[in-house]
């Protein structure tokens, strides 16, 4: 362990850090008092000396807790003896002070290191830091800032080595407690036998969704796979707070856990409830070679799992690209895009990427409408290019030929390009909303577009108006309009017909 490795481990405010600069530096300036004093040389030197070991653990804070500690006692130690050798014989109260100050600083360090080392200290201010949070009336208005209060933060640092403060909160009732008791617990690496167990069975028996939000990121340093299988349970859970949770601490580390949690991955991308919710791990930190490697497989299996590793796999592409980190990732996309083992809605959505990052130049649209290329590759290129330029032959030759193809849902969509692109009018309703390929309205367009294809001029598949049918208006559809109250029925004794009767009558 590094020097730089120690002090992120502890929340010190400023007047931790001035006590813990104050106790690092006092071999030095006792020295330098000293020597400057009785102009002695050697306290001098001793106390550059002193100054040098400052300059080594002057990030190591704070100096009164183990590792840091023991090293710190030996440089009280040195200064003692640096102290007392050049000083035998001299009666300076001066002298006898500063050795005192010297002795006493090491006394009192090494009983923080004791009592830290054996986890009474620690649990000393565990247990007054859950007092704290247990009698705390006033709350945060929203539950999950429970996990922020200045409490938590001291308690989180408190129970490092002993969790079982932190876990006594969680019978509490009250969720704010079990939040900040949960927030205490956020990323711990090291679990006793059944402390993680617990926090998972509170976790999933919560109510509120904060409460299982916090379990989730309590949980996010385990490594047995129970438990990363309990925790890919909140990747189905009604709440989405509680969702990002567990994509969150799910992915810490998440190149030697994904073995375990691959299957928590894919029953929530599967589940039809969570099919409207797009992408996973949206906003979290990049993805494990593992993870991608299955999200691809994944991708060219049935709806909703191939949609939602599609977008999923696209989002973390997209984050790479904003990032530009890797300027090797464009042609790892260009190749994955084009490369024929690739699922055609990744595909897809690979251009439609490229595209909106005006990465898609005039040779990669070209290569993408080859003919191993997919219909709808070769498609999608095609209203790129029409859509730069609406008399590019390349483009309108390639929706010629997929005009002609026996696919109605092709020819739809090459008629959606024709009226929207290129102007030409086929009867499809404005605002760019497709019919349903086995509709009558389908059937009209794509018999227009295949005549278009065959070379029809616009006027010859412009669809024809509708013409009025021949009739009685509705406005002179009224009660026995046109009729003769008079003559509708004739009189007895006549052999007169009613005018407008029939002969049944």
């Amino acid at each position: 362990m590094s020097w730089s490795d120690i002090s992120p481990r502890y929340n010190l405010g400023i007047t931790g850090y001035a006590v813990s600069t104050a106790l690092l530096c006092l071999p030095t300036l006792v020295l330098g008092a000293l020597g400057n004093r009785l102009a002695a040389l050697p306290l001098l030197v001793g106390a550059g000396v002193q100054c040098l070991f400052v300059l080594v653990f002057i990030r190591a804070h704070p100096v009164w807790r183990p590792p840091v500690s023991a090293s710190v006692i030996v440089l009280y130690l040195i200064a003692l003896g640096w102290a007392w050798v050049p000083t035998r014989g001299l009666d300076d109260w001066a002298v006898h002070f500063g050795q005192g100050i010297l002795l006493l600083g090491a006394v009192g360090l090494v009983a923080l290191h004791d009592l830290t080392r054996t986890g009474a200290e620690p649990l000393r201010r565990a247990n007054k830091w859950s007092r704290r949070i247990a009698c705390r009336t006033h709350w945060p208005l929203q539950l999950a800032d429970c996990r922020t209060v200045p409490e938590v933060e001291a308690l989180r640092d408190a129970v490092r080595d002993e969790a079982g403060p932190a876990l006594a909160l969680l019978c509490d009732p009250r969720p704010e407690v079990q939040v900040a008791a949960l927030g205490s617990l956020e990323y711990r690496p090291d679990w006793k036998p059944g402390e993680a167990e617990l926090v998972l069975k509170v976790a999933r028996g919560a109510i509120e969704p904060a409460v299982r939000a916090a379990g989730a990121y309590a949980l996010a340093g385990v490594w047995t796979a129970h438990l990363i299988e309990g925790l890919g349970s909140f990747l189905r859970d009604p709440s989405p707070e509680v969702r990002h949770a567990a994509a969150e601490a799910i992915l810490w580390e998440g190149d030697g856990r994904w073995p375990f949690a691959r299957e928590a991955v894919r029953e929530a991308l599967s589940d039809p409830k969570l099919a409207h919710e797009g992408g996973l791990f949206l906003g979290t930190t990049r993805l494990p070679a593992a993870a991608v490697a299955d999200l691809t497989t994944w991708a060219a299996e049935h709806p909703p799992l191939a949609k939602r590793a599609t977008l999923t796999l696209v989002e973390q592409y997209h984050r790479g690209l904003m990032d530009a980190d890797r300027p090797e990732l464009v042609s790892e996309l260009a190749v994955l895009m084009l490369a024929h083992d690739t699922p055609p809605g990744l595909r897809i959505e690979l251009a439609a990427l490229l595209r909106d990052q005006h990465l898609l130049g005039p040779e990669l649209l070209d290569r993408m409408t080859n003919m191993d290329q997919p219909g709808p590759m070769r498609l999608f290129a095609a209203e790129v290019m029409l859509a730069h330029d609406p008399n590019d032959p390349d483009g309108v030759d390639v929706l010629r030929g997929l005009a002609r193809q026996p696919n109605r849902e092709i020819a739809v969509q090459v008629g959606g390009i024709l009226q929207n692109v290129l102007g030409l009018e086929l009867g499809l309703p404005p605002g760019g909303q497709l019919p349903s390929s086995n509709s009558k309205a389908a059937a009209d367009v794509a018999r227009r577009v295949l005549a278009w294809a065959n070379g029809a001029t616009p006027d010859q598949i412009r669809p024809t108006p509708p013409k009025p049918q021949p009739g009685l208006k509705s406005g002179s559809r009224g009660p026995y309009a046109g009729l003769q109250p008079t003559n509708v029925f004739p009189q007895p004794g006549s052999s007169e017909r009613p005018r407008g009767a029939t002969g049944a009558f």
